[in-house]
This record gives C-alpha cells, sequence and structure tokens, in this order.
C-alpha cells in the first residue's frame, strides 16, 4: 500500500513498498508547473504504516521492517537515508493518508501569446499569420497555407520586379 503526506506550500511525499524496495517520490507544484523526483531505497518489506515528520532541516520518513527502522531525510527533491533523526520532541507529526496511486495535477493550458509587432513585423498565433513588409504568409482554419506578396515581388523567388515586366529578371518565371 502506498501513503501520500502534505508537506505545505504546494509540496507532497508519495511513499511506496515494492517488493524490497521503498519508492519515496516528492511532488512539488505551482501555477503551471509541476516537478517529481522519485528515489528507491532497498529497505525489505514494510511492518508497520511509514511515518512522516516535519524536522527544522525539511521532513524525516520513518519506516519499520524485519531489518529495523530506516529514516530518510526529505529536503526538497533530496531525499536521503539517514542513520540519525532530530530529537522526538521537536519533530511534528505530518498525517499520511493511503492512495492508490500518486495524484496527477493537470496543469493548466499556457495563455494564447498576444500577437507581436516589431518595426515592419508582425506575428500572430490566432489565426497564424506574418507579415514582414510586402510579403504576407498565414494559414487558415482548413489547414491550407497561402502566401501572398503586395507590390511588384517574383512570386518564385522574391526578386523586385516593375509593374510592366511580363518576367523575372532574376529567375526567369513568368510573372502575369
Amino acid at each position: 500500500m502506498a501513503y501520500m503526506g502534505e508537506l505545505g506550500a504546494g509540496s507532497s511525499i508519495y511513499i511506496d513498498n515494492q517488493n524490497s524496495q521503498t519508492i519515496v517520490t516528492s511532488i512539488a507544484s505551482s501555477p503551471g508547473q509541476q516537478q517529481q523526483a522519485s528515489h528507491s531505497f532497498t529497505t525489505g518489506h514494510w511492518t508497520t504504516s511509514p511515518e512522516l515528520f516535519r524536522s527544522p532541516q525539511g521532513a524525516i520518513i520513518k519506516l519499520g521492517t524485519a531489518q529495523g527502522n530506516y529514516y530518510l531525510q526529505v529536503q526538497g527533491n533530496r531525499i536521503v537515508q539517514t542513520a540519525t533523526i532530530p530529537p522526538q520532541q521537536i519533530l511534528e507529526s505530518i498525517p499520511l493518508q493511503q492512495v492508490v496511486q500518486p495524484p496527477t495535477t493537470p496543469i493548466p493550458p499556457m495563455p494564447p501569446m498576444p500577437s507581436l509587432e516589431m518595426d515592419n513585423l508582425f506575428m500572430n498565433v490566432q489565426p497564424m499569420q506574418m507579415r514582414m513588409g510586402n510579403m504576407h504568409m498565414s494559414v487558415g482554419t482548413a489547414s491550407t497555407a497561402t502566401y501572398t506578396t503586395k507590390g511588384n515581388f517574383c512570386s518564385q523567388c522574391g526578386a523586385a520586379t516593375a509593374a510592366a515586366d511580363k518576367f523575372c529578371a532574376n529567375c526567369g518565371h513568368r510573372l502575369h
């Protein structure tokens, strides 16, 4: 059986015993971001439910096994086995609840990007379009891309042309 405890400030800990391994996952969540770090320790099978304590240095996990007690110190995403723990009177017990699997916190979608304008450059995501000088590119809702030019430019190579030109002087492409 696995256990979950809240460490506060968007941090929680998930503790599981699989065969002779204890897997500890620290989870830190904030708006738009979630970080997880998992550590595995060879402890043997648990004989009692784990205990979680808040200490001046972070948190302490106490595991009772057939081989004796194991203590794990938690500081942020860093989890290490330790032989000593602070005196019991300065430890604050943190309740653990049984869980089937660690909870997944859905990350909310990012807000749409605003339009970008710099000198003669304009970019927009919805609908996808870009303009630079006399050139314009856009992608429509039917997933078709269009490329148009304003002014006198060759649609093949982009070279400047005169309005009366019938062929591009640069690449020979027929203009009209």
